[in-house]
């Protein structure tokens, strides 16, 4: 007599199906998560971005454009100042003379200066004619102006004396 020997058959439990099943249906799931993901979602994404870019590299430039435009304007500015500064005297000069030959206890005010003509306007006040006096006697002796006028002299309110004071300076002081 000859003995079979068959291979047994191993029995799958439902437990073991069921782990199988759900295993491949959640690796399927996965799969489709993924390509979903890569191809749809991921794509758009890199479109929202690229717009994004593009737009911040638009504002970017309107922005650098704007301050260019503000820049060249600053300096056509300068540059205009630099050649009224350069062509227009100075009459920083004329104070410098002015320190040396104001009397010190007379109050000058209202200054007006016409370059072309060389003459300052300035209106004066004192408390004595003797401080008018030493003024005379100053503006006499500076080289610097070539002729002076005193008129309206009178005393002032306060019992000072006010009086206005014309000075045609020579022409390098204001240069």
């Amino acid at each position: 007599m000859a003995i079979e020997i068959e291979p047994v058959k191993k029995r799958t439990s439902l437990k073991e199906n069921i782990a199988l099943i759900f295993s491949v249906v959640v690796l399927l799931i996965c799969f489709g998560l993924y390509f979903y993901f890569s191809q749809v979602v991921l794509a758009q994404k890199q479109s929202e971005a690229s717009k994004l870019s593009a737009e911040l590299a638009s504002l970017g430039q309107e922005d650098v454009k704007a301050k260019e435009d503000e820049l060249a304007l600053a300096g056509k500015y300068i540059s205009d100042f630099k050649i009224l500064l350069e062509n227009n005297p100075k009459p920083l000069a004329f104070f410098t003379a002015f320190q040396k030959w104001a009397h010190p206890k007379i109050v000058y005010s209202g200054f007006s200066i016409d370059i072309p003509a060389r003459k300052i306007t300035m209106a004066g006040r004192t408390s004595g004619f003797q401080n008018v006096m030493q003024q005379i006697a100053v503006l006499d002796k500076e080289t610097t102006i070539e002729s002076y006028q005193i008129s309206n002299i009178g005393l002032s309110e306060g019992g000072g004396v006010m009086f206005s004071l014309d000075v045609f300076l020579k022409p390098e002081i204001l240069k």
